[in-house]
């Protein structure tokens, strides 16, 4: 398949114009039946350029859970990543693409049965394993497997915790695991971890460093030689949230104890990095309730409850279920009052709750109300309940970007699969001299 091979599939945009005036566009036609997710895919390429050249060594796998527009995935083929697959279907869906199996790590710790005969039909070889029942279910079902040993470090600032259901304890299960990994003449390649969704502590990329590599050599002890280090997820994307200071972590480990002699190949598994702030919400008002609220010292004042066309059951899942913050951009009319406020979904559910207490102008139904920051998982985990229609994605993409892409997927099938799979330590970093137009934060 040819990547973004459907100029229908997206529109095309001028290189002056901002995604913020395509906003501004979309609300001047408004309202809108449904919630309109704005994908930008000028910032998942500025967020590429970022990742190469903040983490050169790094060669990301991007996490397909994370966002599976089928228009980011292309471009991220286009731009040379790998991709990190945690089952059958999203394996099918990145081969289906074209992605060659080398260029996927299977990073699911708990797999069927069917999904590891798919990998093995398919040679994806390279998966994560974490204790001794999925080290004998692999050894019956793929046993030429190229396995990645899932060490257990957790970051105490993250959004959402994975170490209480995947990753070894690496002190007092890794080395017996190896052990017995062994005995049974796995292949077992490196180690990976992963601190938790959406980390707000640098640090922890160092520590879970310097752990890997007690481990690289207490492999060596009982004859492995290790040849992989995957840093896994975590890494914010928001667009008020840089990386500078992970990327500045995540160096001085991997230079400290992973030096480019060791010829040692790191990878990632960024997900919320690249498509968090690739994507923004236009909601609209459907419809508002004015009550009047006792206080505490017998007085009343006056609450606005707002009912959206989305909700936690669409876009702000992550907003109910890990606390993702929802801030909330409006038009400040002139003479408006401000007013507490409760902002719901549109469901009949009482827990499709996006704002218990916000202070707003007031608004009119009809009235756009635009949320940044919402491409990680908002799509792949909205449902229909209720016979609420899902977001609906419009893709947008400036005219020269669009050229350069399409050059890079014209030049670059080869060049693509030996940035990913080369082991001379080198990341694809193409069209070196082209600079995405920045973008200011969107506000009315």
């Amino acid at each position: 398949m040819s990547v973004l091979e459907c100029p229908s599939d997206l529109t095309l945009i001028s290189d002056a114009m901002s995604i913020g005036d395509v906003i501004q566009d979309i609300i001047r036609m408004g309202p809108h039946e449904d919630p309109i997710h704005v994908l930008d895919l000028d910032d998942v390429v500025r967020k590429h350029y970022g990742w190469c050249a903040k983490m050169p060594r790094v060669k990301p796998y991007y996490a397909v859970k994370c966002n599976d527009d089928p228009r980011i995935l292309q471009t991220l083929m286009t731009l040379g990543t790998g991709f990190d697959c945690a089952s059958k279907g999203e394996m099918e869906r990145m081969i289906g693409y074209g992605v060659k199996p080398e260029n996927i790590i299977f990073a699911q710790p708990a797999k069927s049965i069917s999904s590891l005969l798919y990998a093995r039909s398919k040679q994806v070889s390279v998966m994560t394993f974490d204790g001794a029942v999925e080290l004998e279910k692999i050894h019956q079902y793929y046993p030429e497997a190229r396995l990645v040993l899932r060490m257990r470090h957790d970051s105490l600032q993250v959004r959402c915790s994975l170490g209480k259901k995947f990753g070894c304890d690496p002190i007092l299960e890794a080395p017996e695991l190896l052990r017995y990994a062994a005995t049974l003449r796995m292949n077992v390649v490196g180690i990976s971890f992963h601190v938790g969704s959406d980390c707000d502590e640098h640090q922890v990329y160092h520590d879970a460093v310097k752990i890997a590599k007690t481990l690289f050599d207490y492999a060596r002890t009982i004859g492995y030689e290790f040849s992989l280090l995957d840093i896994g997820g975590g890494f914010p994307g928001d667009n008020n949230k840089p990386i500078d200071r992970y990327a500045a972590s995540v160096n001085d480990a991997i230079d400290r104890y992973f030096p480019a002699e060791m010829d040692v190949r790191i990878i990632a598994e960024p997900g919320r990095y690249y498509v968090s702030s690739a994507v923004t919400l236009v909601s609209h008002v459907d419809s508002k309730r004015v009550l009047k609220e006792a206080k505490q010292d017998g007085t009343k004042e006056t609450r606005v409850h707002y009912y959206l066309n989305d909700g936690i059951f669409g876009t702000f899942y992550c907003t109910a279920h890990e606390a993702q913050p929802a801030i909330p951009i409006v038009e400040r009319k002139a003479g408006a009052k401000e007013y507490n406020s409760t902002v719901w979904g549109p469901t009949c559910d009482v827990m499709d709750l996006i704002l218990p207490d916000v202070l707003l102008p007031e608004l009119d139904i009809g009235d756009s109300v635009v949320f940044e920051n919402v491409g990680a998982y908002g799509q792949v985990l909205s449902c229909r309940f209720n016979g609420f229609a899902l977001p609906k994605v419009t893709a947008y993409l400036r005219e020269g970007t669009w050229k350069i892409l399409q050059e890079m997927n014209a030049a670059s099938t080869a060049l693509a699969a030996r940035s990913i799979d080369s082991s001379d330590g080198k990341l694809l970093v193409t069209h070196e001299s082209y600079t995405p137009i920045a973008e200011a934060t969107y506000s009315v």
